[in-house]
């Protein structure tokens, strides 16, 4: 099958396309709740050149607005951290409460004169954001045209139904320590969600995932809004013996089965019986992006001490898988600027999800790649 061109990976022009026609008519992960969990907690993200701000409320209430301020539209929040009750624009010291509303204008009417009486605040607060927590992952739309989150949902739960049960997912719990892992690439986001998308790299690129997780024991799953790797050769503690607390519904005769998806357009996740993992791939510009990656343990029995060295294996040894990718991903995008290379060839057997998903974005850009 034909690839998508290299315009699409080095070109802004068609990054700001993707922005408009791929993420922001539909429903698209930009980070995880858990990283601002207490009242007056703040994290501000670059997403598709956009600045964002991720703020829980006094109600704990997250959510998510532009990070600009509404008079000059300086940025208001330059690093995570905690504003008690209030979001002060370093620039004229306009300020806002952590729902978004404009509180204070300071010398607006001259000087010591804090209110106009042609200016109403109540115009003037932050742009809000559509948002949706699941689990603990944060999901925008930023047209706020996309149907509801619960549709969009509702096939990959289906799903993993079978894996995780009915309320599986309220057993996860992250480990205050070994669970954050932070990567940056000077690459397209698509590259980083291609190379997720299939396994023909293994033997290559990562001999020791491939030894415990071989490339002939994997399937690839197809469906409308998700695809990937299924393995059926997972080992509970990657084969050390010892291994974490297990999802309660997950059937011991699958204890070895273990999903490895995308959901469109970012979000990478990695199912086992023992614990979850998420990857969001987050763009930052056409050329940069932020992977950020979260593991989970299942249940508060999981977090306790004599579980730690196994919660530390877990964290060691993804960390060194998504480490391993590093190199081809920032390869491939240096390739992407030669004039003798213009989206080559997706392989028919081994790379059907990665024909899928460029399948996907050329729809969402009015492209057809058959």
């Amino acid at each position: 099958m034909r690839a998508l061109s290299n315009d699409f990976y080095i070109s802004r022009e068609k990054f700001i396309e993707e922005r408009e026609r791929v993420f922001a008519p539909m429903w698209t992960c930009i980070g995880f709740a858990s990283d601002a969990p207490n009242a007056g907690d703040v994290k501000p993200v670059t997403f598709m050149e956009l600045p964002l701000l991720l703020v829980r409320g006094e109600d704990l209430t997250l959510r998510v607005f532009h990070n600009v301020c509404r008079h000059r539209g300086h940025i208001l929040v330059s690093e995570p951290g905690t504003v008690k009750q209030s979001i002060r624009c370093p620039y004229h010291s306009w300020t806002y409460d952590l729902e978004g509303c404009l509180k204070r204008t300071p010398h607006i009417g001259g000087y010591g004169v804090h209110d106009a009486s042609d200016f109403d605040r109540s115009q003037y607060g932050l742009n809000e954001i559509a948002t949706a927590i699941w689990n603990d992952l944060v999901f925008i739309n930023l047209s706020g045209t996309a149907s509801s989150f619960e549709s969009f949902i509702e096939p990959l739960e289906k799903r993993w139904a079978k894996l995780w049960g009915k309320t599986g997912a309220s057993f996860l719990r992250l480990p205050e320590t070994f669970s954050r892992i932070h990567l940056d690439l000077n690459a397209n986001w698509k590259l980083a969600v291609e190379n997720y998308l299939e396994a023909y790299h293994l033997p290559t690129v990562h001999p020791e995932l491939n030894r415990v997780s071989p490339l002939a024991d994997h399937e690839i799953h197809l469906d409308e809004r998700f695809a990937g790797q299924i393995s059926h050769c997972y080992s509970l503690g990657v084969g050390k013996g010892e291994h974490l607390p297990v999802f309660p519904d997950w059937p011991p005769a699958i204890y070895s089965e273990a999903e490895y998806p995308v959901l469109f357009p970012n979000t990478l996740l990695g199912i086992q019986a023992d614990h979850l993992f998420v990857m969001v791939v987050i763009p930052e510009a056409c050329d940069r992006t932020r992977e950020e990656t979260r593991l989970y343990c299942v249940g508060d029995e999981a977090l306790e001490p004599r579980f730690e060295s196994l919660r530390k294996g877990q964290h060691t040894f993804w960390t060194e898988v998504f480490a391993e990718d590093i190199g081809v991903v920032t390869g491939m995008q240096a390739g992407r600027q030669s004039t003798g290379f213009d989206g080559g060839v997706l392989t028919p057997i081994m790379e059907t999800a990665t024909a899928q998903f460029h399948r996907w974005v050329g729809e969402k850009v009015g492209l057809s790649l058959e």
